[in-house]
């Protein structure tokens, strides 16, 4: 069988998403045989060129999230028109758990998500700015979104077509962490701070939805800062971010890294905190559905309130019992390290090309 992945994959999340076609190319082959052939292009429209003119069995759309809804409904039902027995599956680019492409589930066979609801029936209410995250955030601090949104309606009778896919977790850097030489094990990373949270505003002209809720988890922490060593701050991009070689040093050296909700509810600072041996504090993830799934509350991370209210007081306590602190960071990193070694992404691309 020949599959085709074709879309904008010099993006830096798209192009982790498909990163693990690559690492598991031998594992396709062998088990599925299936052969996936990489194609980059950067619109819908050479996406249908590309196809029009391919013969794959299976063809993985990984478009860019700045195109329009209509244009994206035009091209994708050209795309099924073309091909009606090709097997179609579009890797949503957004980050949130909702979408402005969910009139597309009609046109393809499935719609792939970072991260899904775990109740599909939640996508059948109205969300303020189309999730439930900026719907929190917009009722909490009466923040007006200005008609903001990731949202679209869901065509009646499809949406078993959303699917769980793969997150950010899989990206090949962390793989490498995670594996890591043999003497990894012996290595052991002084950690001489406390609580790690560094935060980026975006910039000050255009003060993102998600600002003041990232300024607020700030101001939450630093209520412990007379009794622990915090590396915590939220800037705008005009005041200066700190370096990436001192962000990944500060994470590296931390007992717990909160990281709290973005664009989306998970992202890259989940799975660095895994990798270097990290205390995973996070507002609740209990609504998602998302692969690898290191969210297994009180197992593999610390869940605390949407709004903060216990964030402290669940710090000072894992802060002041160690043992229970190791126990859910091994736990969390066996859980982390058995998706790779179980071939679990193989397992969802087989269980793709079945449905």
């Amino acid at each position: 069988m020949k599959a085709l992945l074709v879309g904008c994959t010099k993006d830096q999340i798209v192009g982790a998403q498909q990163e693990p076609f690559i690492y598991n190319q031998r594992l396709l082959r062998s088990q599925l045989d299936l052969k996936v052939q990489h194609i980059q292009v950067e619109t819908f429209a050479e996406i249908r060129e590309v196809c029009k003119k391919n013969d794959s069995d299976l063809v993985f759309l990984l478009p860019d999230w700045r195109e329009t809804a209509e244009n994206a409904e035009k091209i994708i039902k050209a795309v099924r028109e073309d091909n009606p027995s090709r097997k179609l599956i579009f890797v949503d680019p957004f980050a949130q758990t909702s979408s402005n492409y969910f009139h597309l589930l009609p046109y393809v066979d499935c719609l792939l998500k970072r991260q899904r609801m775990k109740d599909l029936s939640e996508y059948k209410r109205q969300f303020i700015g189309g999730s439930m995250f900026t719907d929190f955030v917009a009722k909490q601090s009466g923040f007006d979104l200005n008609g903001w949104s990731v949202s679209s309606e869901i065509p009646e009778g499809y949406e078993h077509r959303i699917a769980s896919g793969w997150n950010l977790g899989t990206a090949r850097r962390f793989l490498k962490v995670l594996r890591g030489p043999v003497f990894w094990p012996k290595r052991r990373q002084v950690k001489d701070i406390d609580v790690f949270c560094r935060l980026s505003l975006g910039t000050k002209q255009k003060q993102e939805w998600y600002c003041q809720y990232r300024i607020a988890a700030v101001e939450a922490l630093k209520t412990l800062e007379s009794d622990y060593k915090l590396a915590a701050s939220a800037r705008f991009n005009e005041d200066g971010l700190i370096p990436r070689r001192q962000y990944l040093r500060e994470t590296k050296s931390s007992r717990i890294v909160f990281s709290p909700f973005g664009w989306g509810e998970n992202c890259w600072r989940d799975f660095e905190a895994l990798c270097y041996d990290c205390l995973l504090v996070k507002p609740s993830m209990s609504h998602i559905d998302t692969q690898p799934n290191i969210f297994i509350e009180g197992e593999t991370y610390v869940p605390v309130r949407w709004d903060f209210a216990d964030l402290a007081e669940k710090c000072r306590y894992y802060l002041e019992h160690p043992e229970e602190a190791a126990r859910i960071v091994a736990n969390a990193r066996r859980v982390y390290t058995a998706y790779f070694e179980q071939g679990e992404f193989v397992k969802t691309i087989k269980q793709l090309i079945k449905e």
